[in-house]
């Protein structure tokens, strides 16, 4: 709330500052995430701010691959693989673009692709470390059926937010460790406590739904609620 706020005195201080309109956008979708299904207030707000910001500044990577963000929640694939290509040919060396273009590959059927995303930005930046990343590395190595991977990429993160609680306790399951996936679901659940699978694959599209039944496929074995 507090940074969405910040954001809103920037465009009142200068309304043509694009950046302050593609991270509200962030701030306007972040909290769709937590709203039911069919509640999509908060994105259409993300999305005009999303087109605002790059009607004011279409030279500006970070305003390109937070639309693509947008487009892939909005199911809207492919605007979403034309503006996170669009974010790299603008700015090759920015890690944030490189690892968001690793995040949206994952959604877009493209699992394999997105590890190669995901390593770039680490060499460009040794240090970048956010926690997205991890989840997402994490995620692309499930897909990918490699299931130690993606725990070890997971373990990096130090807290239980829900959703990476939940993506550890699907791959723990789908790797046949019964007693970590039921600790890492109960996890989710006391972070969450309204988290339904059926929410968590409506709020996180996948273009393949082969994916998202192989991530479902996790899930409900660890002890997470289909609905």
């Amino acid at each position: 709330e507090e940074a969405a706020r910040l954001f809103e005195q920037a465009i009142a201080l200068d309304p043509r500052y694009a950046l302050a309109h593609a991270l509200l956008a962030a701030m306007r979708y972040g909290v769709w995430y937590g709203t039911p299904v069919g509640s999509d207030d908060a994105l259409h707000e993300a999305h005009a701010l999303a087109l605002r910001a790059l009607e004011l500044d279409p030279n500006e990577s970070t305003c390109h691959s937070l639309y693509a963000q947008v487009c892939h929640l909005r199911r809207e694939f492919d605007l979403c693989s034309q503006h996170i290509r669009r974010a790299v040919e603008l700015n090759p060396t920015n890690q944030w673009n490189v690892a968001d273009m690793g995040m949206m590959l994952n959604y877009l059927g493209r699992a394999d692709e997105a590890l190669a995303w995901f390593q770039r930005a680490r060499e460009i930046d040794p240090y970048f470390d956010v926690p997205w990343y991890w989840r997402e590395y994490g995620l692309a190595c499930l897909l990918l059926h490699r299931y130690d991977e993606a725990v070890a990429m997971l373990n990096h993160l130090p807290g239980q937010a829900y959703r990476i609680a939940a993506i550890k306790a699907a791959s723990h399951a789908l790797n046949g460790d019964e007693a970590l996936a039921r600790s890492h679901a109960a996890q989710c659940l006391a972070a969450r406590p309204e988290f339904s699978i059926a929410h968590f694959l409506a709020k996180t599209p996948f273009r393949n739904p082969d994916d998202a039944a192989h991530l479902a496929d996790g899930m409900a074995p660890a002890g997470l609620p289909e609905w």
